[in-house]
């Protein structure tokens, strides 16, 4: 049951590029739990080495993912966060899946799958003064996202008469084909607003994924539909919105009919649902 409110700590929005690389914060929404070990971090499937993994509860406060142990466990008090600083090439704009694997006292080897997006103020936006020549060869060599590059070359082009790096930023741009429309996972809803402002926060927070929200919201104004018709109204891969409305059956906020359409509960219901369900799991942990 454990994994099943895992994912509750990573916080949506939080996902963002940084000159240290890719971060993304964790919440403690639940109890207060210790952290033995990160057994893993995967972005869009690819693994990160755990030497490049640190987590930060502060400017003096920081543990590689190797420090963290059983002996010398990670505490994590009741609504404490945590910066998850990744050191790796850093992300283009568009929604990426998010694995992360925690060993947690009492719980043992547990992790959860997520997703969130870089938009186009989450790119890298650096000023070229700040930087030799030399340094900002070796930046440009890190970024893949054009409209970031864009954004350094104007600057580069703007600056001080110097040496300068216009010509390895302006290969580096040709060399970066922006993303396709087929290839840029979407999560926003194609749907209209369906309730309140209120209450669409409060989904996003137990709903817990821009992905999921998307297929809930897309079924509550259709009425109900088949994967397929769900799948044809968002930019999501059928199989994608199969495999989420086959969570929310199992999760108990959606129903299926005999001829494979599914429908949801209201956003309330969601809501009540979920606060018993925290509630059960706070119990069972007492």
């Amino acid at each position: 049951m454990i994994e099943q409110y895992l994912e509750r700590l990573f916080t949506w929005e939080s996902l963002e590029n940084t000159e240290r690389g890719v971060e993304f914060e964790l919440k403690n929404r639940l109890i207060e739990a210790e952290f033995e070990g990160v057994t893993m971090a995967k972005i869009d499937g690819e693994a990160v080495d755990a030497e490049d993994i640190t987590l930060e509860l502060s400017e003096d406060e920081r543990y590689t993912a190797e420090e963290i142990t059983p002996e010398h466990p990670l505490e994590l008090d009741l609504a404490e966060t945590v910066r998850v600083v990744l050191d790796r090439e850093r992300l283009r704009a568009g929604v990426h899946e998010l694995e992360l694997g925690l060993r947690v006292e009492g719980y043992g080897d547990v992790s959860f799958t997520t997703d969130d997006e870089i938009r186009t103020e989450d790119l890298v936006d650096v000023d070229p003064a700040d930087y030799t020549v030399a340094e900002l060869r070796e930046l440009v060599a890190d970024v893949t996202e054009p409209e970031s590059l864009k954004r350094l070359l104007d600057r580069e082009r703007e600056g001080k008469d110097r040496t300068t790096a216009v010509e390895t930023i302006e290969e580096r741009l040709e060399a970066a084909e922006p993303l396709t429309e087929e290839e840029m996972v979407r999560s926003e809803p194609t749907t209209k607003d369906t309730g309140s402002n209120l209450v669409n926060d409060l989904l996003v927070e137990v709903l817990e994924s821009p992905q999921r929200v998307s297929v809930y919201l897309t079924v509550q104004t259709l009425g109900s539909g088949t994967p397929e018709r769900i799948a044809g109204r968002t930019v999501l891969p059928e199989s994608t919105v199969r495999s989420t409305l086959e969570d929310f059956e199992s999760e108990g906020i959606a129903e299926r009919n005999g001829d494979g359409e599914y429908s949801v509960a209201s956003p309330v219901a969601v809501l009540q649902k979920r606060q018993q369900d925290l509630w059960s799991i706070l119990r069972s942990t007492l």
